[in-house]
């Protein structure tokens, strides 16, 4: 029987894989600052807009500067945006920045919210809300995590790989397909490999600078059950997106 199979987004990317990324696969993409990571899974996002239900969890990017960014390079648009970045800064940054300029003042801590002392706010898990999030989604669909430190920096290791699975599951259970990013060579070789045995496909973007300037790569590290399939690829940014070189 033949996997069915969407498209990445990049026709001699797709090409490379399995003319496509099969339904249900998890894929996991690490790069180097700069190398392109969140441009890429834009780009990814994009392609599925049409078709698909996506959807694009930030923990960086401001709502209206992932929309530009896909429109300059004429991409559809068609994406619901889950902003943890945003939420993040609203119940628990936001809170911290108060709570040091009222002791810069000189005020006591206990009297800081003194008027809703009764009321004990619940914490934000973030982790839960994007899980319940993922979990509305109707097939068929796409998900895009960008990026998976903000959650491997702020839970436990074992918590965020954890959820990875549950996420990993649906999409296999829906045939869904998942992009997650994160940065490459900062976390302990336990949680990297944790992360990288869920993943169906491993992708890795690096950018490397030479005296004419730089020269892009895009490694395909794993794909299951094809260990044929790994090699290395250049790629470029042109006025439409991230294009693999020949």
């Amino acid at each position: 029987m033949e996997l069915k199979t969407v498209s990445i987004g990049m026709p001699l990317l797709d090409e490379s894989l399995m003319n496509g990324v099969p339904e249900g696969y998890t894929i996991l993409l690490s790069g180097t600052p700069g190398s392109g990571t969140e441009l890429f899974a834009k780009q990814f996002a994009a392609a599925g807009a049409d078709n698909e239900n996506v959807i694009y969890i930030t923990s960086t990017e401001r709502d209206e500067d992932i929309l530009a960014t896909m429109k300059s390079f004429g991409w559809n648009t068609n994406i619901k945006i889950v902003n943890i970045g945003a939420e993040y800064y609203h119940k628990v940054l936001e809170k911290e920045l108060i709570i040091s300029k009222y002791r810069e003042e000189g005020i006591p801590t206990n009297e800081i919210f003194a008027p809703a002392r009764k009321r004990k706010e619940k914490e934000v898990n973030f982790l839960t809300m994007i899980t319940y999030e993922i979990s509305k989604l109707k097939p068929p669909f796409r998900i895009v995590i960008d990026s998976l430190d903000f959650f491997l920096n702020n839970y436990e290791r074992a918590k965020v790989i954890s959820s990875l699975r549950t996420i990993k599951a649906h999409a296999q259970y829906y045939g869904g397909v998942v992009l997650v990013t994160m940065m490459r060579d900062v976390y302990d070789t336990h949680t990297q490999s944790g992360i990288e045995q869920l993943a169906d496909i491993i992708l890795e973007m690096e950018m490397l600078r030479t005296p004419k300037g730089f020269i892009r790569y895009l490694i395909i590290k794993k794909v299951r059950n094809h260990p044929e399939k790994a090699g290395i690829f250049k790629y470029d940014i042109y006025d439409k997106g991230i294009k693999i070189v020949k």
